[in-house]
This record gives structure tokens, C-alpha cells and sequence, in this order.
């Protein structure tokens, strides 16, 4: 991200952002309500543009029309991009198609028994809990394994067995020299995993550091997020509309 802002009327959502992040790295995404956290992952992933700066995945330039780059691209949020009318089976099967995957029946069913879903196949995702529509999510991604998954919240609906299996995966992932970016509130339980933090407040990035043991100076940035001395301010027009 090159010095990217976003702007909606007159409110700074992200502001003159510098990050870069190399292959292999689980990034903290942290700050409080309205910090940006999810603004930044939807430029990430493209379901929003920048109203300055630029963005770069993979030595090329993230833009509306490079549908193979966005095809390297995961989001992964709570029940998101589920269908309640179709079974748990047809929404894998219909998903990964959209990312020209080839599956077999027996890589989905391994997929959904990995989440604890096997026995869950044949019913409606309408009849499925938060939790198990998080759990069907990750299986979906386990099998389009994307180079880049962005992760918005995904703790609080998962309970101990979930969060253990939802962890496992994304430490494959970075394993095998993806990137994860999860934005979380849940500061102790990202924190015992990850290898770098990123703190936004009010938009712009007020710390950013990898993981060190003691982290004093993380937990000192984080402790000053309401310090009134914090960059903020209303956004003015923008050279580039």
C-alpha cells in the first residue's frame, strides 16, 4: 500500500497508509471501532478503490478489471458470501467454481470434515448457526487456498475447538508462503500467533512492528490509543477527486 487513502464525503476511513508485507506473514490488523480496520481490508481485496495512493499485490497493480490477480484474493468473514438457500455441499461446490478450482467430491468432503461439518453436508446453510457458517467459510478457502486472505472478525463466533482449527489453517497458510491479514478486537488470542501487528487509529497507522518477546513497545501504543494527541482531521478535496 502506497500512501493510500479512502475517503467517504468528508470522513478520513484510511488515511496516507505505507505497508508492506512479505510472503509468509500473519499481520495483526488492531484498533478500536472506526479505526479503519475494515476499510483497509476491503481495498486489500478490492471491493473498494482507493481515493489516493495505490496498491500492489504480487508485483502488479491491484485494479477493477485484473480479475486473475483478485482470484488470488481471499475474505474471510463470518457467514459471509453463503447462500441460505442452497445446502452446505452446494455452497462449497458452487463457490469454488467461481474460482475455476476443479474439486472432487472426495476434496470437499475431506474439506468439510476437516470444519467438522462432514455430517452437515446435505442441510441448508439457512439452518446453520454463526458458528458453523464461520466453520463452512474456512473450509471454502482451505480449498481455494489463496495467496492473500484477509480475515475481519472471525473469533467471536467460534468456540474453542474452532478457534484451534481456524488457527491451524491459517498457520498453514503463512506456511506455505501465503499472507494472512486478520483484523480482531480479540487482542490476547491474535496476538499468541502472529509475527506482526499493525495498530490503526483514526485511519492512519500508529504502530507497526513484528512480533518480539517482550512487545513493551506494542503494549505501550496500544495503551495510548486515546491519547488526544492522535492524528485526525477532516479530509480535503483531493487532487484526484
Amino acid at each position: 500500500m502506497d500512501n493510500v487513502s479512502k475517503v467517504y464525503g468528508f470522513l478520513w476511513a484510511v488515511r496516507e497508509v505505507r505497508l508492506e508485507i512479505a510472503a509468509g506473514e500473519w499481520v495483526a490488523l488492531l484498533g478500536p471501532n472506526g479505526a479503519g480496520k475494515t476499510t483497509l481490508l476491503r481495498l486489500l481485496a478490492a471491493l473498494a478503490y482507493p481515493t489516493d495512493g495505490g496498491i500492489e499485490l504480487f508485483g502488479r497493480r491491484l485494479s477493477y478489471g485484473n480479475s486473475s490477480l483478485r482470484g488470488m484474493i481471499g475474505f474471510l468473514a463470518s457467514g459471509a458470501h453463503l447462500y441460505d438457500n442452497l445446502t452446505v455441499g452446494e455452497n462449497l461446490r458452487f463457490f469454488v467454481s467461481l474460482y475455476r478450482r476443479e474439486t472432487t467430491a472426495e476434496e470437499r468432503a475431506e474439506a468439510l470434515n476437516d470444519v467438522g461439518l462432514h455430517e452437515k453436508a446435505g442441510e441448508y446453510v439457512s439452518a446453520l448457526s454463526l458458528g458453523m457458517r464461520c466453520r463452512l467459510a474456512i473450509a471454502k478457502w482451505r480449498l481455494v487456498n489463496p495467496r492473500l486472505l484477509l480475515v475481519d472478525e472471525p473469533y467471536g463466533s467460534l468456540d474453542s475447538s474452532g478457534v484451534d482449527m481456524l488457527n491451524r489453517f491459517l498457520g498453514s497458510l503463512c506456511a506455505a508462503g501465503g499472507i494472512v491479514v486478520l483484523a480482531t478486537h480479540d487482542i490476547p488470542r491474535v496476538l499468541e500467533r502472529c509475527s506482526r501487528a499493525v495498530i490503526l487509529n483514526r485511519g492512519r497507522v500508529v504502530f507497526d512492528e513484528h512480533r518480539r518477546d517482550p512487545w513493551d513497545s506494542f503494549h505501550a501504543a496500544f495503551d495510548a490509543l486515546d491519547s488526544p494527541q492522535l492524528p485526525f482531521g477532516r479530509a480535503t478535496p483531493s487532487p484526484h477527486g
